[in-house]
């Protein structure tokens, strides 16, 4: 998806994802961060954003870092230069 101009669609299954984690933990925190780092780059700014904000706070409470969208794409074995333009 990520590789075809489609990440809104990609923020939407980490949100799902995300929402099958228990609340709280960095797991859960992660996939709503990288949801949110896609919308924000499909121009879902607000949304985007706010997911981001929730999912930093989570990490700030749990001592953990903040994943980057390059972070995303080193678990899913892309390259940042694989992803589509918006």
């Amino acid at each position: 998806m990520l590789t075809e101009g489609r990440e809104r669609d990609a923020a939407l299954l980490l949100r799902e994802a995300a929402a099958g984690e228990p609340p709280g933990t960095a797991r859960r925190a992660v996939l709503e961060r990288w949801s949110g780092l896609l919308l924000v780059r499909s121009g879902r700014e607000v949304e985007g954003t706010h997911a981001i904000e929730r999912a930093d706070a989570q990490l700030d409470l749990l001592g953990a870092g903040q994943p980057s969208l390059e972070g995303l794409f080193e678990e899913l074995g892309l390259e940042l230069d694989d992803l589509a333009e918006p």
